[in-house]
């Protein structure tokens, strides 16, 4: 194939991206328009490799995403928000119900809509293509669209997302924009090797059940929460399942469901009541948590589903994760910052990865 006829070629390509992207855009905004209840929260979020000393592996990650409570009168839901009735087993009396959705109303429904890109790279910013024991490079665009479900006890949540791999998720121009910008870090050479794009689309589902102790602390200046989480991802971007929990320690908690790094399908939740912002806003805590996650399937590391590519890496069935931070909220903002070590990807790779992530949230307009 001749050069101008392989940029035609790209040019069609990202134009048809481009367009299914905003067809996919357009095709939420209805869910949007029955939205009510508490003013929207803004989150925005960002896991970067370099604040923990390092770049490689998941060296970048971003999502800004919008959360809009629902009209408390369910009657107003329409049939796709209804759905996640079913999803998230609020209407479920059976005995595993207790574990998908814990019915200590009152209920909350939410829609999100956010949008997220992901990065991978090797250690060596000079490699045409990733060597052994590195991992190839890869970045990842997508738009989600979720429905949340939430209450003091438990929170659920049933993610689409839609997006692409390869040039089109913009990983080289990002990358190379920030290095030579903002970090004045080397710029990585070898994106051509790239995972090639292929469109992906995912359901994700997260459920988070909250742990309370309520007389452990009685007298004390210091409160004691946390919560258990299971959770799985179902698609050409990522099959996988995970278990794992979070406790947290510090001054005032709110009722909240933190995720402190970008993670598809799973947002956090915070219960921010009227009367507790105003009787006492300010909330200073350090949290702790832990994953494991079972993987059958992770497009950055197995390459396509509907072409051929060989990303010369066999990944791991079974990843482990670590994480620590602290947090603080004010009214009805809150800010975290942590630190993630996670087990290797990929076999015979050279060292476990660890990233540095800031998530800020807040009501909009303040």
């Amino acid at each position: 194939m001749s050069i101008p006829t392989q940029k035609r070629e790209a040019g069609r390509v990202l134009f048809r991206t481009r367009l299914l992207l905003i067809g996919a855009l357009w095709g939420l905004f209805p869910v949007a328009f029955v939205a009510g209840g508490e003013a929207p929260r803004l989150l925005v979020q960002w896991d970067n490799d370099l604040l923990a000393g390092s770049d490689r592996d998941y060296t970048n990650g971003v999502r800004v995403a919008w959360v809009q409570d629902l009209d408390p009168d369910e009657a107003t839901h329409n049939w796709l928000q209804k759905a996640l009735y079913r999803f998230s087993g609020v209407e479920d009396d059976a005995f595993l119900g207790r574990y998908r959705y814990q019915n200590e109303g009152p209920d909350r429904f939410s829609w999100g809509l956010g949008i997220s890109q992901l990065m991978f790279t090797p250690d060596d910013p000079t490699a045409l293509a990733a060597p052994n024991g590195q991992r190839p490079y890869a970045g990842w665009l997508g738009l989600e669209v979720s429905l949340h479900v939430k209450n003091a006890a438990s929170a659920n949540s049933v993610t689409l997302s839609l997006g692409t791999t390869g040039a089109n998720s913009y990983g080289e121009d990002a990358q190379t924009w920030i290095h030579e910008h903002v970090s004045d870090s080397p710029v990585f050479q070898g994106w051509s090797s790239q995972v090639p794009g292929e469109m992906t689309l995912n359901l994700h589902l997260d459920h988070k059940q909250r742990l309370g102790w309520p007389n452990l602390c009685d007298g004390w200046p210091v409160e004691i929460d946390g919560y258990t989480e299971w959770g799985g991802a179902l698609g050409n971007l990522r099959t996988a399942a995970y278990v794992g929990g979070l406790l947290r320690a510090g001054y005032n908690l709110s009722a909240a469901y933190t995720t402190p790094r970008v993670q598809i399908g799973s947002y956090g939740h915070a219960l921010f009541e009227e009367e507790d912002t105003q009787c006492c806003p300010v909330s200073i805590f350090c949290f702790a948590g832990i994953r494991a996650a079972a993987v059958l399937h992770d497009i950055t590391l197995d390459g396509p589903v509907f072409r051929e590519f060989d990303t010369g890496v066999d990944r791991e069935p079974l990843v482990g994760e670590l994480l620590a931070g602290v947090g603080v909220r004010w009214g009805h903002v809150d800010l975290s910052l942590s630190r993630t070590f996670r087990t290797n990807e990929f076999k015979g790779q050279n060292e476990n990865q660890q990233f540095a992530s800031v998530r800020l949230r807040f009501r909009w307009p303040f």
